[in-house]
């Protein structure tokens, strides 16, 4: 689903659960998804992270869904809304700096109910 219309790529509502970790998303034309924290740490869109997955390092003994990496929130700080497109999330590992954009988490919401 690349071309999302206003109310796909919209959020109603956002709730962050430190206590369930997850995060649940009501978007404009009532779809809900929850990604929990692990998924979310997991799907990070910063550089370094895509890197991570694209990188064909011979050297490299787990891929990069076998490193285990703190998926907990800042329970002071868990997320920001950046502008009006997105949220970044601040992980106790100290990474902060994946920007995941609402049409970004409404298409990996969406193959969660496909895939």
């Amino acid at each position: 689903m690349n071309n999302l219309t206003p109310a796909q790529k919209t959020p109603q509502n956002i709730e962050v659960d430190i206590r369930q970790r997850e995060v649940r998303i009501t978007w404009q034309d009532g779809v809900q998804h929850t990604f929990t924290f692990d998924d979310l740490r997991r799907i990070c869109p910063c550089a370094v992270c895509n890197e991570l997955r694209r990188s064909d390092d011979p050297l490299r003994i787990l891929t990069p869904d076998q490193q285990v990496v703190n998926a907990d929130l800042l329970p002071a700080r868990p997320v920001e809304m950046v502008g009006n497109y997105g949220l970044q999330f601040f992980w106790q590992d100290g990474h902060n700096s994946g920007i995941y954009a609402f049409d970004y988490l409404r298409q990996m919401g969406d193959g969660q109910e496909t895939g």
